[in-house]
C-alpha cells in the first residue's frame, strides 16, 4: 500500500498533532520503515484514513492515522500504543 509513495507530508498542523502526544515525526518515520500493520481507520469529511501500528528503533510502539495526499504519507496524529492494541500487533509487528 504504500510502496508508490513519495515521500512524507508534515506541516505545522501535523507536527503539532503528533507532538501533543509526545511524539516526534523522526518516531513516526521509523515506524513507517519498519515492520507494521495497517488497518482502516473511520474516514474524516469524505478522506480515506487508515491506523499504522507500528514500532520505533528504540522499541516504542505507536499507532499513527494517517491518508495519503499527492502520493505523500500524511500523519493525521500519532499516540503510544494502549496495551489492548499492543496484545492485539505486537506479535505480527514482531513476528
Amino acid at each position: 500500500m504504500l510502496d508508490h509513495l513519495i515521500g512524507f507530508d508534515w506541516d505545522v498542523h501535523n507536527v503539532g498533532h503528533v507532538a501533543a502526544h509526545d511524539v516526534m515525526p523522526q518516531e513516526v518515520e521509523e515506524a513507517v520503515r519498519g515492520r507494521h500493520v495497517i488497518i482502516p481507520a473511520a474516514p474524516k469529511a469524505g478522506e480515506k484514513r487508515w491506523k499504522l501500528l507500528g514500532k520505533t528503533a528504540s522499541g516504542r510502539y505507536l499507532v499513527v492515522v494517517f491518508t495519503i495526499r499527492r502520493k505523500r504519507f500524511r500523519t493525521v496524529t500519532a499516540y503510544t500504543m494502549n496495551q489492548a492494541e499492543r496484545r492485539i500487533y505486537a506479535p505480527q509487528i514482531e513476528s
